[in-house]
């Protein structure tokens, strides 16, 4: 069993100088306490670099290691970064470190290339070979089951994912299961007799093809072992392939994430682009229709006095063509009494006038031909120069424009305003993707994350539909070994028939044996999960849980029935117990470390999960954010299983204590 006693970390990311931690070698719970910020995920990352040379953050692994640097103690000229984990496995002390420091012949290192990586482990005090140290590290702790001692609580959320018939991530997950509870020795054997399965296969082909009797069967046989042979190496490909293609994936999925914020920036930084450009068009637009308005506006401000002298104009020439009108009424009136005059008769009723009244309309047409004299040349004259002159007093009157010229004025300055925020926008996250640095690749991983995926989509289908041909391929085979069999009576085809048939016999007892260990370690795993669960739960509507194919667990409520859309603290919960029965199951023992596992989980759930925590691994060492779970609890909870309490103090914003 894997037993952490002490590490020591040297201007690792916030712990500034060097740090010494002591776990002592007894059994039970380390209880890290600090603020968010302090550098609890840094300790568990200290875990990780230790013992596989890889840092993970929860927006993905980082760019540079130099970003583990201590930044005070890089400026004081203190470059690089040491851990050295000192542990027990099995009664042999081992001391690993791991340095990352500036090369010789750098003085002051400016990028990753300016530092070299070193490593090297000692056993019981001596130092072991590359080689050695490489085997010696994969068997105190395979990095393919590390997630079930190393993690923290957004790490949890994935395990729902077994729940999931056919999710990349559950197959992983279950994979790496099967690694931690040691199934691969069965499936290493099963391997390695199929390998045998195959050889004796070819050699029955050729002794068949000898014998006349089977000569026909056995090429056929060939045939169909070479189809045989052809789609599996295919699909072998297609699985290299398939995972290369999710390791491409994590990386995209981890570059997005990483580059989240600034593919953010460069979105808003475009938009902002695009609506600058529209404002400013807007404004080009309602300048010049303001310009097209203002180039007549001043008559509008003449418009009252334009109104008088045109209403004065109109008077006048109103008088005189009332004369000229007058003129032309009054000669056909007397045109007409002149004729009454000359015919002594009325010409509308046609009655007799005498001499009197005769004298009497004379006199009438004397007075009306002065009275109604008409227009002089002078004032005709001055009739038309009166017409001319309000005919073009009437051109210059317009509208008064005030109004709209107020609305475009108002629409200019508000354009005006837009245009510099957006402008003041443009600049600052300008200014943020500058400092970003280099962000040539950051636009197009989006869609080289969805062509991964479309591949992933397709080759799993190529895998599919290869499987099976090849099933049909290998039932081929099957029904012609019989035909031969039937046929094989001595010699050498027998011979071969019967190491075949003695191969597949034990090709079968490995293939049971699987099943019956899987289902044996599935039983267990479920029985201990439950009665991890049971204790953790403050449900006692829950009564258990039912593990599933993938080893997904899903919660049994005392009905009978499964409970559907748990909650992410229950979800938390199912998880934590998984853990804790794997460990209880596992070939291979040792510490767990947690950082923040708890969620959103209710106090009483919480000290739950503190209370089991030494049920669940001879060594627990918890990370926890101040208020996340309360200390005098945990004490209380803990007992004497609490071996040690330490506290992240800050000095500075990027220098972290360890008290």
């Amino acid at each position: 069993m894997l037993h952490f006693l002490s590490m020591t970390l040297s201007n690792f990311g916030p712990y500034k100088g060097t740090q010494t931690i002591d776990f002592s070698n007894r059994s039970g719970v380390t209880i890290f306490w600090g603020d968010n910020g302090r550098g609890k995920t840094t300790l568990l990352n200290a875990f990780r670099y230790a013992l596989f040379g890889t840092i993970q953050r929860r927006n993905g692994v980082l760019r540079s290691l130099r970003d583990m640097e201590n930044i005070e103690g890089r400026d004081e000229g203190h470059y690089g970064f040491s851990v050295v984990l000192k542990m027990d496995n099995d009664g042999t002390i081992y001391e690993l470190t791991r340095q990352y420091r500036p090369l010789k012949e750098v003085t002051v290192p400016n990028s990753d290339d300016d530092y070299e990586k070193v490593m090297f482990l000692k056993k019981d005090g001596s130092f072991l070979s590359p080689n050695d140290t490489e085997h010696i590290l994969n068997i105190i702790m395979p990095e393919q089951v590390s997630r079930f001692f190393l993690f923290d609580g957004e790490l949890l959320q994935e395990y729902e994912e077994l729940l999931e018939n056919e999710t990349s991530t559950g197959d992983r997950i279950k994979e790496a299961i099967e690694k931690i509870l040691g199934v691969p020795v069965l499936t290493n054997g099963l391997v390695d007799v199929r390998e045998c399965l195959e050889n004796y296969d070819k050699l029955k082909s050729k002794a068949a093809q000898k014998d006349t009797k089977t000569r026909q069967f056995g090429l056929q046989l060939a045939a169909v072992d070479d189809e045989i042979t052809e789609h599996s190496k295919l699909i072998e490909s297609q699985k290299a392939k398939l995972s290369d293609l999710y390791k491409e994936k994590m990386t995209l999925t981890q570059k997005s994430e990483e580059t989240e914020q600034v593919r953010g920036w460069i979105t808003s930084r475009d938009n902002a682009r695009r609506l600058l450009q529209q404002r400013k068009d807007s404004l080009s637009q309602v300048r010049q229709n303001l310009c097209t308005i203002t180039k007549d506006a001043w008559k509008g401000m003449l418009a009252e006095r334009i109104q008088l002298v045109a209403d004065e104009l109109s008077q006048q020439i109103a008088a005189l063509e009332k004369r000229k009108q007058n003129k032309v009424v009054a000669e056909k009136f007397i045109i007409e009494i002149k004729k009454a005059c000359q015919d002594h008769k009325c010409p509308v009723c046609e009655q007799e006038i005498s001499d009197e009244y005769i004298g009497i309309l004379e006199e009438r047409i004397r007075k009306s031909e002065s009275e109604f004299s008409g227009l002089s040349e002078d004032d005709k004259e001055k009739l038309l120069s009166l017409q001319g002159k309000l005919s073009g007093i009437r051109a210059l009157h317009t509208a008064d424009r005030q109004r709209e010229i107020k609305i475009l004025e108002d629409q200019v300055g508000t354009l005006q305003i837009e245009i510099g925020s957006l402008s003041q926008e443009i600049s600052e996250l300008t200014d943020k993707i500058t400092k970003y640095g280099d962000t040539s690749g950051v636009a197009g991983i989006a869609q080289q994350l969805a062509a991964v995926i479309s591949k992933i989509d397709i080759t799993e289908k190529g895998i599919k539909d290869e499987q099976s041909v090849l099933d049909k391929a290998k039932e081929s085979r099957t029904n012609i070994n019989n035909l031969i069999n039937r046929q094989a009576s001595g010699g050498d085809l027998l011979i071969a028939t019967q190491q075949y048939a003695l191969c597949e016999q034990i090709s079968k007892i490995f293939e049971t044996g699987m099943t019956k260990y899987r289902e044996k370690l599935k039983k267990n795993v479920e029985k201990d999960a439950t009665e991890i669960f049971v204790h953790l739960s403050s449900d006692k509507d829950y009564i258990g849980l039912q593990i599933h194919d993938n080893y997904g667990l899903s919660i049994v409520h005392k009905s009978g029935r499964l409970v559907p859309g748990r909650s992410s603290g229950f979800e938390h919960i199912v998880a934590l117990s998984l853990i804790g029965a794997l460990h209880k199951n596992a070939p291979l023992r040792g510490p767990i470390i947690m950082d923040s596992p708890f969620g959103r989980l209710d106090p009483t759930h919480k000290q739950n999960i503190v209370q089991q925590l030494p049920e669940m691994a001879e060594q627990s060492i918890l990370l926890a954010y101040t208020g996340e779970i309360d200390n005098q609890l945990a004490r209380e909870a803990l007992g004497n299983t609490l071996i040690r309490e330490y506290h992240l103090v800050r000095r500075s914003s990027m220098n972290t204590n360890i008290e």
